[in-house]
């Protein structure tokens, strides 16, 4: 999982316009889906396991925003458990995961809300970012809106929800003898807590 997260970038100084990070990613923390069917409600969890990750960008000084090179989140579409054998099936089939085995969010840059130049501690502070997202072959342009919150020197949490139609993605699910109907409707959802090292 590779991006999102990196907003708290803007806590870098702002006397250096050029940055690299190092982050993980901690255990804890939860990226999911959820929706509706015709009979309940629905989650699916990615329990995917990330790595220590470097992240490059550059820091417009004027006015605060973030312009990030090759910044990209995989999240492994195989991965995502509904916590029924038989949905985790039509989920999988349904986004295509043996030919696309990757949803995609390529962060291309992040604007702050506030005027604040650095990260107050333990205090919200609200991004927009422009993404593209891929899901099932299919890439469209978005914006997500995150919260970032400095909770230690090096800590931080970063939450934030989407909500997408599967039929902008060509997604269809389809569920045994079409019994169990699926609304188009999900959200994404992500309650990241990620510890950061500066590199330069």
């Amino acid at each position: 999982m590779k991006w999102i997260f990196l907003i708290l970038l803007f806590a870098l100084k702002t006397d250096n316009k050029s940055f690299e990070v190092s982050y993980q990613i901690d255990a804890a923390s939860r990226l999911y889906l959820n929706g509706k069917t015709n009979i309940s409600n629905y989650e699916c969890y990615c329990k995917d396991e990330f790595k220590p990750t470097v992240l490059k960008g550059t820091k417009v000084v004027e006015n605060g925003n973030t312009e990030f090179h090759n910044a990209t989140l995989q999240i492994q579409t195989s991965l995502l458990s509904c916590k029924n054998r038989l949905m985790n099936r039509d989920m999988h089939k349904a986004l295509k995961a043996d030919q696309y085995p990757y949803i995609t969010i390529q962060l291309h840059d992040a604007i702050p809300s506030d005027k604040f130049s650095e990260l107050r501690m333990n205090t919200w502070h609200f991004y927009t970012a422009n993404v593209s997202l891929t899901i099932a072959g299919i890439t469209k342009k978005t914006q997500l809106h995150i919260k970032v919150n400095k909770q230690e020197s090096n800590k931080y949490r970063l939450v934030s929800e989407k909500e997408l139609l599967m039929s902008d993605f060509k997604v269809k699910p389809r569920t045994p003898f079409n019994m169990i109907r699926i609304e188009d409707k999900v959200n994404i959802n992500f309650d990241m807590t990620i510890h950061v090292n500066e590199a330069n």
